[in-house]
């Protein structure tokens, strides 16, 4: 498998090519399982909130997990030792995926918060607060050999960002911004190490990972959002023209 390449595969195929103790850090946003929101017909225009959520495909929450769990052991399998990860999850599947972390063989570590301060609206008939969190899980391989400690401020399980706004905004309904990812990237890596994200969706991890002089490699398998990866990486490239070594490309 080549670094700085995406590749229009299932995870659970790609993950076949990655050999064993070879990846430095996870980084990765899966499906949630969630349907929330759908029909809000009076936001429908609204730009800067998702509207409407599906279930991804998955018949139940049992296979939900159980292809969660798939990925993890794979991940585990490829992680080199000391290696870090952290996974996007709702706050309701994650007491779940923390025991599915461990159960891979992961050490779970903490849950980040990040707080978004424009969430979705919390509607009047529907008598129930905004949803203004979304978590992120670390993890690792045993102890992690590498944490570039930030100024103490920097070092909370919190972080608050807006979602996606104006240029960084693609049409993907869950985009994590590259604010609330970074900081994580340079925390548990180091320059030229290798990051994974078998979920790449809009190509954050890659976009982070070159922007931090770190290389990638994943998966997606929705050809819309390996569109906008390359239309990112493109972008990426143009602000960047004296980026060195082979150009990132999704195969």
């Amino acid at each position: 498998m080549k670094i700085n390449h995406i590749y229009k595969t299932d995870c659970l195929r790609g993950f076949k090519k990655i050999d064993d103790e070879s990846v430095d850090l996870i980084f990765t946003d899966p499906p949630y399982y969630q349907n929330r929101a759908q029909n809000v017909k009076g936001l429908k225009n609204h730009k800067d909130v998702v509207t409407e959520f599906k279930f991804d495909g998955y018949a139940s929450e049992t296979e939900y997990l159980e292809f969660i769990e798939n990925v993890l052991c794979e991940c585990y399998r490829v992680a080199k030792n000391g290696a870090s990860g952290y996974l996007w999850c709702g706050d309701d599947f994650v007491s779940y995926i923390n025991r599915i972390v461990t159960k891979a063989g992961f050490q779970f570590r903490k849950v980040i918060h990040w707080h978004k301060t424009n969430p979705f609206p919390a509607i009047y008939t529907r008598k129930m607060f905004a949803n203004s969190m979304e978590l992120l899980v670390h993890f690792s391989k045993g102890t992690p050999k590498t944490w570039n400690h930030k100024p103490v401020n920097e070092m909370h399980n919190f972080i608050e960002s807006p979602i996606c706004m104006g240029k960084e905004r693609k049409k993907h309904e869950t985009q994590k911004p590259l604010k609330v990812c970074i900081p994580f990237i340079e925390i548990s890596s180091n320059a030229g190490d290798l990051i994974l994200d078998p979920f790449m969706g809009s190509g954050t991890t890659a976009i982070a990972a070159l922007t931090t002089d770190r290389n990638f490699t994943g998966f997606e398998i929705d050809e819309n959002y390996c569109k906008i990866i390359d239309e990112r990486i493109t972008e990426f490239l143009l602000k960047n023209q004296n980026f060195q070594g082979e150009k990132p490309c999704v195969k």
